[in-house]
């Protein structure tokens, strides 16, 4: 049973957009993440908001999965949840290299 595609949830600015469809063995979800995220930067540890917009595939499967999929990034659950999925993908976003617009091109010195 596939869902239109639209709005189907948001965690702290970022939502997806896009088709849940249930399969045979789990949930597929494709769509978009976007939004404005609140972000740490690397360089001066100043937070500010990083826009996001990243095209998604993601399959919801039983644990335990041991299988690899090139179309879909896997999410083992036992219970189907967009908030968790969504909660995960921010972690992911904040653990990147983020660098604020005002260090883009500053250099910094170090002393060793």
């Amino acid at each position: 049973m596939k869902k239109n595609p639209g709005k189907r949830g948001c965690v702290e600015g970022l939502c997806f957009y896009g088709t849940i469809e249930k399969i045979e063995n789990g949930i597929i979800l494709e769509g978009k993440l976007e939004g404005m995220v609140e972000v740490e930067c690397i360089k001066c540890l100043n937070h500010f908001k990083r826009q996001i917009e990243e095209e998604v595939a993601f399959k919801v499967v039983p644990p335990p999965y041991s299988g690899f999929d090139d179309r879909f990034d896997i999410f083992e659950m036992e219970r189907f949840s967009l908030e968790e999925i969504l909660k995960s993908e921010l972690e992911s976003i904040r653990s990147e290299y983020n660098i604020c617009p005002g260090c883009q091109n500053k250099k910094f010195d170090f002393i060793i």
